[in-house]
């Protein structure tokens, strides 16, 4: 029976300067290859990539769609430069990533086809924590991603005889051009950065208030569909407040910021907030909130209806009613649950 094709995403990646390594110091080459795999495993299923095989410190990975395969690189890179940012030069891990979308043959719990070759050959284009991806890939991704894409300009794949497009992925850390820089101006004030609020509170346990302050106001705004705010994965590295706000508004492309600070005494919250246009670091507004604990998702409605006013958005009538109710209420359970049945 004949072998069937199918249509894959092929991720292949490689550990940049590992080779050298290994001839330097053996025993730490496969030490690093250890924490490799097991740093990297992990991210595959999350994106429905199934590994294939390791080829010494590469990994061959297919995905049931570009953007999955895009996606998982990504995370991937961020969270290798999050490690690397923590380790000393020799334990660092700069992985260079390619992906290709094109036609695979299974065989037993291998795949051949050209995609797996291309994948290979658009892998050591990218540079050591970058992504390159195959003109097939843009094609699918393109509008899809907040990473800007550029085109790379190369003299052909080897043992590749049709031209193949390639472009690189522009990682958050990396300097960007002129071009992209004079963009900065037209930042999007309704894209919005809802920063990690911190705990100034003298119990360092009361952490979790201030997490959770971040998280219901991000779920919050998220239900203005006028709004485009960044995902809580995008903005934990920010926590710290280690990195000034234009370079975070560079960095995730926003036109506002929301910052903010708990803080826990007895039974009572005094939360701060203030919104930031990243265009002219202008205060567009800022409050206090003084209120019993109890009070917390009261506190969350009015800074999700303030910022929205401050932004000068008009709000549908079923988003002023998301915003409005407590998060779980029976009320908006049971209306929603009305709306669809009437809907049907």
């Amino acid at each position: 029976m004949p072998a069937k094709r199918r249509l894959s995403a092929i991720m292949f990646t490689d550990i940049a300067g590992y080779t050298a390594l290994t001839q330097s110091n053996e025993a730490q080459a496969l030490e690093i290859l250890k924490r490799h795999n097991r740093l990297l495993r992990p991210f595959f299923p999350k994106f429905r990539g199934r590994e294939i095989k390791t080829i010494g410190d590469s990994f061959l990975v297919e995905f049931e769609s570009a953007l999955d395969a895009t996606n998982c690189a990504i995370k991937i890179q961020e969270s290798l430069h999050d490690y690397n940012i923590s380790s000393k030069d020799d334990w660092k891990i700069k992985l260079r990533i390619g992906i290709h979308l094109g036609d695979v043959v299974r065989k037993d719990r291998d795949i051949f086809g050209d995609a797996v070759n291309i994948a290979s050959r658009i892998q050591p284009l990218s540079e050591p924590e970058g992504l390159c991806i195959s003109e097939q890939v843009y094609d699918q991704v393109r509008n899809k991603l907040d990473n800007t894409l550029t085109k790379v300009e190369h003299g052909g794949l080897k043992n590749v005889s049709t031209p193949i497009g390639v472009f690189k992925v522009v990682m958050p850390w990396e300097p960007q051009s002129q071009e992209e820089e004079s963009k900065q101006v037209k930042l999007d004030a309704r894209r919005i950065a809802i920063l990690p609020f911190s705990n100034i509170s003298p119990d360092p346990n009361d952490e979790y208030l201030a997490d959770g302050m971040t998280e219901e106001l991000i779920s919050t705004m998220s239900k203005i569909s006028s709004l485009k705010v960044i995902a809580r994965t995008s903005v934990t590295r920010y926590k710290g407040g280690e990195k000034n706000i234009d370079e975070i508004a560079k960095e995730l492309k926003v036109g506002t910021i929301l910052e903010g600070s708990v803080r826990k005494a007895g039974n009572r919250l005094r939360i701060t907030a203030q919104l930031i246009d990243c265009r002219s670091s202008d205060h567009l507004w800022s409050e206090s909130y003084d209120r019993e604990l109890r009070d917390v998702f009261e506190i969350q409605r009015e800074i999700a209806e303030t910022v929205a006013a401050a932004l000068k958005i008009k709000l549908m009538p079923e988003e002023e009613e998301m915003v409005n109710w407590e998060p779980m209420d029976p009320m908006k359970i049971r209306y929603f649950w009305q709306r669809s049945n009437q809907d049907s």
